[in-house]
C-alpha cells in the first residue's frame, strides 16, 4: 500500500494506521519484531523521519517497544493473573483464552516421589507417603512465561498416565474426573532465575521473576494440590 502526498492526513499518521492495522490483525505477533526503518522507508518510499514519527506514535500507544540494538517490537501482551482468593480456581489455559492469547505447555517431569516435610504438612501425610509432582514450562503465544511445579497427594496418580501437554491440567480434572478446585492460599515474592530457571524460560541468569505459591482445596475442603508458579514478571500483570 502506497501512502498518499495529497491525502488530509500527514505521512507518518497514515503509516502508523497501516502499522497499526498489521499489529491488530495479526500481521506482526505479539512479540515479534517489526521490520526496520530502512525497510520501511524503502517500503513505503518515505523518509526516515516520516518512518521514526509513525514509529513513535506507535510506541506513545503502548503497541511498539524499541530494545536497544535488537530493533522495535510488537508489545507483548501481559497476561492478567488475580491475586484475590476466588470461589472456583482459575487456571493458565483458562486465563489465557479469556485475554485472546494462545496457552501452551512441556511437561518436563512427571513423577511419584517422596513427600516433603511441606507436602506432609498441607496434605497431612505421614512420613514414607509418596506425592505426585508435575513441572511443566507454560506458553503465552509460543514463548516461555513460566515454570510452574504442581504437587498432588498419591491418589490423584491417575495424572501421570494423562498427557498434560498443551492442554488444561484443571479442565482435565473437571472435566473427566468431577474435580474442582478452590484457592486457599497465595503467596507472592520477588527471585531470580538459577541456572536451570534461565535454561527453561530463555533468560540470562539472575533475571528477575515473581515466584507464586498456591495451595487448593477440593470439594470436600481437602487440600489437594500445591504449585510453585516461578513467573517472568514483565510478561504478567498481577491484579490485587
Amino acid at each position: 500500500m502506497q501512502l498518499q502526498n495529497n491525502n488530509a492526513h500527514p505521512l507518518y499518521d497514515q503509516l502508523k494506521n497501516i502499522l497499526k492495522n498489521e499489529i491488530t490483525s495479526g500481521v506482526y505477533k505479539s512479540g515479534e519484531r517489526i521490520p526496520t526503518e530502512v525497510e520501511l522507508c524503502k517500503k513505503y518510499s518515505v523518509s526516515r523521519n516520516t518512518v521514526r514519527n509513525a514509529i513513535n506514535e506507535l510506541v506513545k500507544e503502548n503497541l511498539l517497544v524499541r530494545k536497544q540494538g535488537k530493533g522495535t517490537f510488537v508489545t507483548q501482551k501481559k497476561v492478567n493473573r488475580e491475586l484475590l482468593r476466588t470461589p472456583i480456581a482459575k487456571g493458565f489455559t483458562q486465563i489465557c483464552k479469556e485475554m485472546g492469547c494462545e496457552p501452551g505447555a512441556k511437561v518436563i517431569k512427571s513423577v511419584i516421589e517422596d513427600a516433603t516435610m511441606e507436602d506432609m504438612e498441607v496434605f497431612n501425610l505421614k512420613p514414607g507417603d509418596k506425592v505426585i509432582v508435575i513441572e511443566r514450562i507454560r506458553y503465552v503465544d509460543g514463548v516461555p512465561v513460566s515454570l510452574d511445579i504442581s504437587r498432588f497427594p498419591e491418589r490423584f496418580e491417575f495424572l501421570l498416565g494423562e498427557d498434560l501437554n498443551d492442554c488444561s491440567m484443571f479442565a482435565i480434572l473437571e472435566k473427566k474426573y468431577g474435580i474442582v478446585f478452590s484457592t486457599e492460599y497465595r503467596e507472592l515474592e520477588l527471585t531470580f532465575a538459577t541456572y536451570e530457571l534461565s535454561r527453561y524460560l530463555q533468560l540470562s541468569k539472575g533475571y528477575p521473576l515473581l515466584r507464586l505459591y498456591i495451595i487448593h482445596k477440593d470439594a470436600n475442603n481437602v487440600f489437594s494440590h500445591r504449585s510453585i508458579q516461578y513467573i517472568v514478571g514483565d510478561k504478567f500483570k498481577m491484579i490485587i
